[in-house]
């Protein structure tokens, strides 16, 4: 699974990449550089990646189900926790023992292309490989440095929101008709904002709203408004612009004055604000879905309601499928024949009705969905999602040192706006690169 803590997890990244030296300049892996194992005529592949949570079962029995389904490919996948992953799997490569496949975020696909350790993936879309038009278009845009691609999706969502239903029926909303617009959504927000306990802070909140160690709502709300972090070719810094200041004025005065939301809530926060009850709405991915209903909690999902341009869009979180730079021929074929199989209805119907996730490609036909209803709307609303940073080799310190910092403060102070952003964007500029 991928949510909450990968925002942590890819934190590492930065760390291990500068700890890893010319990489592509390493020896040849003794896995890729052989097609076939011993006289078998059988192409051994290895694949690692770190999709350790309640995935896990359904990602071992598709790789379980292409083996058993022919002789002439196999795949041993080794699942360990993200940040063990991230922190072994560029030095692995560096000395010449990387795996054949990786499944990893797609946000650090641009880390290991930049670093020529893995390889663009034309082969796999090629005339015996799958099909590009029946896999769902920002997944595969995902996988993208300097406009190649370079991972494919094996697992990919929108983010939607998520509204309380029993605390919007006690608020006198009608819990048939989440908020469509912004308009609609901080009125909402304000009336489910009710008490004051203690220390004078509402004892129920109209949103959690994470600003760091989570799922980015923000930069949503930018894009809605035409502005963001940068553009997603890179050529620009976009996070002091006027139509990104714009948004973060009105909805950081929101939280701090308004009460909508507690001010500088981690990701992990802002779901147990939501499970107890005490946060009517936040914007989550599907791996929410467990703790929520375990939690009693009656909710509803609906796309994330649209900013001043009309405009539908929300974030996507996908894992990308990557190949390494030292594969063969033999090693290609047999990726192209695990990938084809990975993305057949069967196994994406399987994948999604065992995960809540919805399927990496768009022919699978609603009504094989229809008994997971989460599922559907999750899968409804993917053709609006968007990358975070877009072939950015630096995305963890953007994140993890530019933006969420500069959120938080002006959280906690809305009047700096101007002052944090342009400080902000001046970072940026020597971390932003052009990914064209």
């Amino acid at each position: 699974m991928f949510g909450r803590h990968k925002a942590v997890a890819t934190m590492l990244v930065g760390a291990a990449a500068l700890a890893l030296a010319g990489c592509s300049s390493g020896g040849s892996s003794a896995s890729s550089s052989s097609g076939s194992a011993g006289g078998g005529g059988t192409t051994e592949l290895t694949f690692w990646t770190g999709l350790t949570g309640p995935d896990r079962p359904a990602v071992e029995h598709i790789v379980d189900g292409f083996n058993s389904s022919q002789s002439k490919v196999h795949v041993t996948m080794q699942i360990t926790p993200w940040d063990v992953l991230y922190q072994k799997l560029l030095p692995a490569y560096g000395s010449g023992n990387g795996p054949d496949l990786i499944g990893i975020d797609s946000n650090q696909i641009p880390v290991y292309a930049s670093k020529s350790v893995i390889q663009p993936l034309d082969a796999l879309l090629g005339s015996d490989g799958v099909d590009k038009s029946t896999l769902v278009g920002p997944a595969v845009d995902a996988g993208k440095y300097k406009g190649k691609i370079y991972g494919l999706p094996i697992e990919n969502t929108p983010v939607l929101l998520y509204y309380n239903k029993k605390e919007f029926t006690a608020a006198g909303l009608d819990p048939t008709k989440p908020p469509t617009t912004w308009d609609e959504w901080i009125a909402d927000a304000k009336k489910l904002t009710t008490g004051s306990g203690p220390d004078g802070k509402p004892t129920q909140y109209g949103l959690a709203l994470g600003v760091h160690d989570t799922i980015e709502v923000l930069p949503i709300l930018m894009w809605q408004n035409g502005g963001g972090i940068a553009s997603d070719d890179g050529s620009q810094v976009l996070l002091n612009s006027d139509a990104t200041k714009k948004v973060a004025s009105q909805w950081a005065g929101l939280v701090a004055n308004d009460h909508i939301s507690p001010v500088g809530l981690s990701g992990a926060d802002a779901d147990k604000l939501v499970s107890a009850g005490t946060a009517a709405m936040e914007v989550n991915g599907p791996w929410a879905t467990t703790g929520y209903k375990n939690a009693g909690i009656d909710y509803g999902l609906a796309m994330v309601p649209t900013g001043p341009n009309g405009q539908q869009i929300t974030l996507g979180n996908t894992t990308s499928l990557a190949l390494s730079a030292k594969a063969n021929k033999a090693k290609t074929d047999a990726a192209t024949q695990f990938y084809k199989y990975w993305t057949t209805v069967d196994s994406q119907t399987y994948f999604a009705l065992n995960t809540g996730f919805p399927p990496v490609t768009s022919n699978v036909p609603d009504s094989a969905l229809a008994s997971n209803p989460d599922v559907a709307m999750f899968s409804k609303y993917a053709k609006y999602a968007r990358s975070l940073a877009p072939g950015q080799p630096n995305f963890a310190s953007i994140q993890g040192e530019v933006f969420d910092p500069a959120m938080e403060k002006i959280e906690n102070d809305p009047s700096s706006v101007n002052a944090t952003l342009d400080a902000a964007a001046n970072q940026l500029k020597s971390q932003v690169q052009k990914n064209s």
